[in-house]
C-alpha cells in the first residue's frame, strides 16, 4: 500500500442531506476541466442499490451531460428493456468496454452498489490500466453510502483498484462512517484520510439544532428491551403503536396544510398499516407510500380512493410528489409520507414547492445509531432560506433524540476539525465521550454488526453427478439481493454465452426433482421452474435449494439462502453458480 500521504482513498463525511452528492459532482466537474492538460478522465459512480437513489444521483449529473454532450453520462444496469432514462445505457461490462472505442466515450458511468457491479468496476478499471490506448486516462471512483455495502469482499476490491496506476482517486460518501473504520492494526482501513472541503457552509442547513423536539417517553417500557431483528410482528406493533399514541396525544399534527414524515418499519405491511391509520384518523389526508413495490400517493376523492404514481424517469421523487400534489390541488390537505427501506438513507423527501416537514414521528427504539440518524436525516437539509420553511416538530423518545444529536455532532466534528486530516475510529466517536448523558446513550446504542460475507452453500444433491464449472473453471458464486436481479443477470450471461435455445420440458422429473428437457442437439438437460418463487412467502421453503437452471451443456443454477441463522422471507439473497452434468459433458 502507498503511504498515507499519497493515499488515493478519501472519505467524505457530512451531515445528512448536507450535500455529499454535490461535493462528489463538483469533484467530477473539477477533474473533467483538467482533461485537456492531464488526459481524459473517466468516473465510475456506485450509487445506492435502490431504484430511487440511483435515479436521484443520475438526475443530478444532468449538467455534465449538458456541458459535454449526449453520451457523456452512461448508466450500466442489466435491465435494458426497463431503462427509459435520458442517458446512454449498457447492460454489461463488455458493452461498456466497446463504447470506449467509439468517438463519443462516456465520461461518467453510473452503477448500482452490488457484488456484480463492484466486480464489473474492478475488471473495467483493470482493462483501462493495462491498455496502451488508454495510457493517458485518469480513473476516479465514487462510492455513495459505502457504509451500507462495506464487506470483506468490497474492501479487497477497493484495495485492488487503489493499487492500479490509472486510478487517481477514490471517494467514499457517507453520513455514518463507523462501520468503514477498522481498529488500530487494521491496515488500510484503520487510518483514513478525510476529504478536504474548501468551506463547511451551514448557513441554510436545517439539522438537529433547528428542530423542535417533543420527547414522548410514556409509551415504551423502561428499561427498553430491543426485540429480535426477525420479530417483525413485535417491531411493527411497537412502531405503529407509538405512531397511534402520538397522534392521539397531538391531533394537530394532522391539521390542514401540514406535511408530516411518519416512517413505518421494514415490512411493506407496516407501510399499509400507517396509511390505514392516517386515513382512519384524518379521512381527507394524502398519504405517500414509498417502498420496494408501491411508490404511490393515495387520497379520498368524494368517497373514492384515488392512486397517483410517483415514478418518473426524469424527476427526483420529491419533485414528483410536489408536482402531483399541486397538480391535483391537494396542498391544503394533511400530507403524510411513509415507508422505510427505500427512504431511510440518501433519499431527499423535502421540496421547495411544498416546504419543510411540519412534523415527524420517530418511534424506532430498536434501530442503532446509524440507522436512526439516517432516518432522521430525511427531515434535514438546506431549506432555511425557503419562503415556506418552518421548524419541524419532532415527536420521539428521549433516547432517539440523544442518538441523533450525538451522531450529528460526530459528523460535524469530522468535517470541521478534521478537514483533510488522517483520522481513526477514535477520532470519529470522540464527541460521544465528551457529551455526557447524551454521548453515553449513543455509546450504549452501538451494535456490532458482522461484515457481509459471501457464504458457500450446502448443495442438496448427489455431488458425484456434477462437476462445478464456474464458467469453465472457477467455482465462485455471484450474489444478488433479489430473484429478479439474479434472473436478469442469468439471462444476460446466457445471452452472451449464446446458449439460448428452444427448450421442451418433459413432465417427468429425475430423483433430484429436475424436469428432463431436450434441445436441438437432443442432449438431456435439467431445469427447475422458478415462476412459483416470485413471492417471498415461498422463499423460506427453498432455503439452500436449487431454484433454477440455465440451458446448455454448462448450466447456471440459482440458489436462495439466508445470511442469518433464522430464516426471514425478506432477508434473503440469491446465488448463481455454473455446473455441468458429468454424464452429459
Amino acid at each position: 500500500m502507498e503511504t498515507l500521504e499519497s493515499c488515493k482513498f478519501t472519505l467524505c463525511v457530512l451531515l445528512t442531506q448536507f450535500g455529499k452528492t454535490f461535493a462528489a459532482i463538483e469533484r467530477i466537474k473539477t477533474e473533467l476541466k483538467q482533461d485537456e492538460e492531464q488526459g481524459q478522465s473517466i468516473h465510475l459512480v456506485f450509487t445506492m442499490n435502490t431504484l430511487l437513489n440511483n435515479k436521484q444521483f443520475a438526475n443530478r449529473l444532468e449538467p455534465i451531460e449538458d456541458t459535454y454532450g449526449k453520451g457523456s453520462v452512461c448508466v450500466m444496469s442489466s435491465e435494458r428493456n426497463k431503462y427509459t432514462g435520458r442517458y446512454a445505457h449498457v447492460s454489461n461490462r463488455i458493452e461498456l468496454q466497446s463504447m470506449m472505442f467509439e468517438n463519443k466515450r462516456p465520461r461518467v458511468i453510473i452503477m448500482c452498489s452490488n457484488s456484480t457491479r463492484f466486480d464489473d468496476g474492478v475488471q473495467f478499471l483493470k482493462s483501462i490500466n493495462g491498455n496502451e490506448i488508454y495510457s493517458k486516462y485518469r480513473s476516479y471512483v465514487y462510492f455513495d453510502e459505502l457504509h451500507e455495502y462495506i464487506s470483506d469482499d468490497s474492501r479487497k476490491q477497493i484495495e485492488e483498484i487503489h493499487a492500479l496506476e490509472s486510478v487517481k482517486g477514490i471517494i467514499a460518501l457517507t453520513a455514518t462512517p463507523e462501520k468503514i473504520f477498522k481498529k488500530p492494526g487494521g491496515g488500510f482501513w484503520s487510518k483514513i484520510r478525510m476529504i478536504y472541503l474548501d468551506e463547511f457552509n451551514q448557513r441554510s442547513y436545517a439539522g438537529h439544532r433547528d428542530m423542535i423536539f417533543n420527547e414522548v417517553n410514556d409509551f415504551f417500557p423502561s428499561p427498553y428491551i430491543r426485540p429480535g431483528i426477525f420479530n417483525h410482528d413485535q417491531l411493527e406493533k411497537e412502531t405503529i403503536g407509538f405512531i397511534s399514541h402520538v397522534l392521539k396525544r397531538f391531533p394537530s399534527i394532522l391539521g390542514d396544510r401540514t406535511r408530516t414524515f411518519i416512517p413505518a418499519h421494514k415490512r411493506r405491511l407496516s407501510h399499509n398499516k400507517v396509511q390505514e391509520l392516517i386515513l382512519e384518523i384524518k379521512p381527507n389526508a394524502v398519504v405517500v407510500i414509498i417502498n420496494g413495490v408501491d411508490k404511490i400517493i393515495r387520497y379520498n376523492d368524494n368517497g373514492h380512493m384515488k392512486t397517483l404514481s410517483i415514478i418518473s424517469d426524469n424527476e427526483e421523487v420529491c419533485e414528483t410528489i410536489a408536482t402531483q400534489i399541486l397538480c391535483h390541488n391537494l396542498q391544503d390537505r394533511p400530507l403524510v409520507i411513509t415507508g422505510l427501506l427505500c427512504i431511510a438513507m440518501g433519499q431527499t423527501l423535502t421540496h421547495k414547492k411544498l416546504g419543510s416537514f411540519t412534523s415527524a414521528i420517530f418511534g424506532h427504539m430498536d434501530l442503532d445509531n446509524e440507522d436512526i440518524y439516517q432516518l432522521f436525516g430525511r427531515i434535514t437539509g438546506r431549506m432555511k432560506d425557503w419562503d415556506n420553511y418552518v421548524k419541524t416538530e419532532v415527536y420521539c423518545p428521549t433516547k432517539v433524540r440523544q442518538c441523533c444529536s450525538v451522531m450529528e455532532e460526530c459528523n460535524r466534528n469530522m468535517a470541521v476539525f478534521h478537514n483533510g486530516d488522517i483520522v481513526e475510529h477514535s477520532d470519529y466517536i470522540a464527541p460521544m465521550l465528551e457529551m455526557g448523558v447524551e454521548g453515553q446513550a449513543a455509546l450504549d446504542n452501538i451494535r456490532k454488526k458482522k461484515e457481509k460475507k459471501h457464504k458457500k452453500l450446502k448443495i442438496e444433491l448427489d455431488e458425484s453427478k456434477y462437476d462445478w464449472a464456474g464458467k469453465g473453471s472457477s467455482a465462485e458464486y455471484e450474489l444478488f439481493e433479489t430473484l429478479e436481479t439474479a434472473s436478469a443477470r442469468k439471462k444476460e450471461i446466457l445471452s452472451s454465452q449464446k446458449k439460448s435455445q428452444a427448450v421442451k420440458l418433459n413432465k417427468k422429473t429425475d430423483a433430484d426433482g429436475f424436469h428432463l428437457c431436450s434441445v436441438a442437439q437432443k442432449k438431456k438437460l435439467y431445469l427447475r421452474d422458478i415462476s412459483s418463487l416470485g413471492k417471498t412467502s415461498n422463499l423460506a421453503k427453498n432455503h439452500g435449494k436449487i431454484l433454477d437452471m440455465g440451458v446448455g451443456v454448462v448450466e447456471l443454477r440459482a440458489y436462495v439462502f439466508y445470511e442469518e441463522t433464522e430464516i426471514d422471507p425478506e432477508k434473503y439473497k440469491v446465488a448463481l453458480r455454473w455446473i455441468k452434468r458429468i454424464d452429459e459433458a
